[in-house]
């Protein structure tokens, strides 16, 4: 999906949101802004996870700051792990734990500091458990699920990354025979979760993790190491969670792809044909 002029917007805000994050002074924020501005006004036919790529190591390197969300990726997995309790509670209720499972992990998927529209974790699980999804190909990726034996998730947030790891184990325990995998990026950008993240929760307990080697807010092909290219085509079935992943992968043809996101932002949502604030579970087109 390429950039659009609302995505360059939405880019110059999150530099304004980095400056007040850091608590930058006006001199040090406007430089800051500036810098933005030069990087936006040169963005051609990318998408935009490929445009942030460019901008946040540009905005790091002029700060001097590696992990410019290090503090807020902290808060939200304290944050997250405050809501497992419940996700528990729903899941030992629930006709159906896998089900309740994937809902888990879309409520997560809230968690993003890189989208202009903020909500309330925990008014957000409240609501999603009853919510239908809006594009549903939930049936389908159930009955691939059962006759796959690889089965990769592309994390996004951290944070949501949690509530991943509550999806791969209750697929553990209904599919023992799936080989499970869960990607991170390869460094950090905005909040995505790395292999640091995914480390710290214990992911590797429950999936083999592993490094997509990407410096992009979603799975772009040209900036992933072949490494993983070459065990990301052998996977039989792939989950990719958040808009990042479904901006860099909605145009590639591969049917094993199913998205799971929230639609956060209004170019999304008149891209993939859904309301504002509404859940998505929909498996990625074939070329024609």
């Amino acid at each position: 999906m390429n950039i659009k002029s609302d995505c360059l917007a939405c880019l110059l805000n999150q530099s304004l949101r980095v400056s007040k994050h850091l608590q930058l002074n006006e001199e040090r924020s406007q430089e800051l802004v500036r810098e933005a501005l030069c990087s936006i006004a040169s963005y051609g036919e990318v998408s935009p996870p490929v445009a942030a790529a460019d901008l946040y190591p540009k905005l790091s390197q002029l700060l001097g700051v590696e992990d410019i969300y290090e503090v807020l990726k902290a808060q939200s997995i304290e944050e997250a792990q405050k809501l497992l309790p419940l996700v528990t509670q729903i899941l030992d209720q629930s006709d159906n734990r896998l089900r309740a499972a994937i809902k888990a992990a879309v409520a997560g998927n809230v968690i993003d500091f890189a989208t202009p529209n903020h909500f309330d974790l925990e008014e957000e699980f409240a609501t999603v458990f009853g919510s239908d999804f809006a594009l549903d190909d939930e049936d389908i990726f159930w009955d691939r699920l059962a006759n796959a034996q690889t089965f990769m998730i592309i994390g996004d947030n951290v944070g949501e990354h949690l509530f991943d790891k509550v999806l791969l184990q209750e697929i553990a325990k209904y599919y023992p025979h799936l080989k499970l995998y869960y990607a991170v990026r390869g460094m950090p950008i905005i909040n995505d979760v790395t292999l640091k993240e995914a480390q710290a929760i214990g992911m590797d307990e429950v999936a083999m993790i592993v490094d997509s080697g990407v410096d992009t807010p979603g799975l772009a092909y040209e900036h992933a190491s072949d490494v993983f290219m070459k065990l990301y085509q052998e996977m039989d079935l792939i989950l990719a969670k958040g808009m990042g992943n479904y901006e860099c992968l909605e145009g590639v043809g591969d049917q094993r792809i199913y998205h799971l996101f929230k639609v956060k932002c209004e170019v999304v949502a008149n891209a993939v044909g859904a309301t504002l604030g509404s859940l998505v579970f929909k498996q990625n087109l074939s070329q024609e």
